[in-house]
């Protein structure tokens, strides 16, 4: 089956109707644009259960404009906050993790404020402590990012991303992504 309007999108592990939104029309909150397969729209309650795999349209979307800036790929890494007890990054303050940045979750489970951004940390002679930037996943999804801890382990272009445990760390193992500056 297709789309009886607009374009096919397939979920991918990790959307959200907001997350899709933010990325094909340029704001989360234009996820009640999305149909189902039959154009209907996505009830609060279907909305709460995608699956991957699961084809859906994007109405109205256009492309959006490749991401602009300097590009700086990277290996990333992941650290969790299970390992490091919410222990205070190098600058002081708290992103939140992947999963949370990715549900558009802006409240970090460290800090308990809204931080808005994914907790990164870098190496600062690549990309400055306290540099927001967008990070490019494996996937091609984009989310808000931040530089805010340094680690011996982090030499040259290489990242590592916070995360909520360690199983997930281990089972993300080393990915290719790219912080756009």
């Amino acid at each position: 089956m297709s789309c009886t309007r607009g374009n096919l999108y397939i979920i991918k592990l990790g959307d959200t109707l907001f997350i899709i939104a933010k990325q094909q029309l340029g704001d989360g909150n234009r996820w009640r644009e999305i149909l189902k397969l039959d154009g209907t729209p996505f009830t609060d309650q279907d909305a709460s259960n995608l699956q991957v795999g699961q084809e859906i349209c994007i109405t109205g979307s256009t492309p959006l404009p490749p991401p602009s800036g300097n590009q700086i790929n990277l290996e990333a890494r992941f650290y969790s906050m299970e390992e490091t007890n919410c222990h205070l990054p190098a600058s002081g303050v708290h992103g939140v993790t992947l999963q949370a940045a990715l549900a558009g979750q802006l409240q970090s489970k460290c800090q308990g404020e809204s931080v808005g951004r994914l907790q990164c940390a870098v190496d600062p002679n690549v990309i400055p402590l306290l540099t927001n930037f967008t990070l490019v996943l494996w996937d091609g999804r984009q989310i808000p990012a931040a530089a805010v801890d340094i680690g011996t382990a982090i030499i040259g272009n290489k990242i590592d991303i916070f995360v909520d445990t360690i199983q997930e760390a281990i089972n993300l193992g080393v990915q290719s992504v790219t912080a756009i500056l």
